[in-house]
């Protein structure tokens, strides 16, 4: 729980997503740990054949990660920075990076363009859905900043008493921000927060706000971008509330107007 697990790719969203980890890392006073995964190409005919073989492979990205290692040190913010170098498929790695040696927080990044970005595609929801960590993802454009506000996305419907209340004060604790609970609601379905709710979270004493919207990304795309809000939190579910939300056909609105980085937890 020492250290914030960054996985990158390289790219430039996973660099800006770096960035943004150290300084957390720097606030938190943990240290933060470089993950990549790397998959050996393959040319595939009647006996596939590999495009680099394994030595070439890993040295590639032993470079590129001692690179991208480097270039945070050169920032001089004192957290102490390590690496780790896995094949395989990164949510994978991830995973069996957190049975083994659970971490703070997991931070990612997003290029927020197109359905199959890194975020917003396949990968990051089962990432956020099924890594057992806290998982944050960064948009590409997020610079840091602290945070003084977190904006709990809760669907009234699924509240029980595995809502993981304690981790939501903890996270808000750290950041030393205050909570906003929002939930959306059709016009003609409106419902008040759970009694249940309420007392979990009252060592906040968070604010409640009922949004009334035909469409759910769009009603807290607004109110984020309205309360400059400076991180957005979810819980991801297989069904309802968290995959209307993290549609592919949907999220690109969402991410465009909120610009927040999403902070998901799990039900106990």
């Amino acid at each position: 729980m020492n250290r914030i697990l960054l996985a990158t790719d390289f790219s430039p969203a996973s660099q800006n997503a770096a960035v943004y980890a150290l300084h957390l890392a720097k606030q938190l006073h943990v240290r933060l740990e470089l993950v990549h995964a790397y998959i050996i190409p393959f040319a595939y005919t009647d006996s596939p054949v590999p495009l680099l073989n394994l030595e070439e492979l890993q040295k590639i990205s032993e470079d590129s990660i001692a690179t991208e290692s480097a270039r945070l040190n050169g920032m001089l913010l004192g957290v102490d920075i390590s690496t780790k170098l896995l094949p395989g498929d990164i949510v994978d790695c991830l995973a069996e990076i957190i049975d083994e040696d659970p971490p703070m927080l997991v931070v990612m990044g997003t290029s927020g363009h197109g359905e199959e970005s890194m975020l917003w595609g396949s990968m990051a929801v089962k990432s956020l859905r099924t890594l057992k960590a806290p998982v944050l993802a960064i948009p590409s454009d997020v610079v840091w900043k602290p945070v003084s506000k977190i904006c709990f996305a809760a669907d009234y419907s699924q509240v029980s008493e595995h809502t993981p209340a304690a981790e939501i004060i903890l996270w808000c604790k750290r950041m030393e921000a205050s909570l906003d609970v929002i939930h959306v609601d059709k016009p003609e379905a409106t419902m008040e927060a759970p009694s249940t709710l309420v007392t979990m979270l009252s060592p906040l004493s968070p604010n409640y706000h009922n949004i009334i919207n035909d469409n759910i990304e769009s009603g807290i795309a607004h109110f984020l971008q309205d309360h400059e809000i400076g991180w957005l939190l979810v819980i991801p579910k297989k069904y309802g509330f968290f995959e209307n939300l993290f549609h592919k056909s949907r999220t690109k609105s969402l991410t465009h107007v909120s610009n927040a980085p999403v902070l998901a937890l799990h039900q106990e």
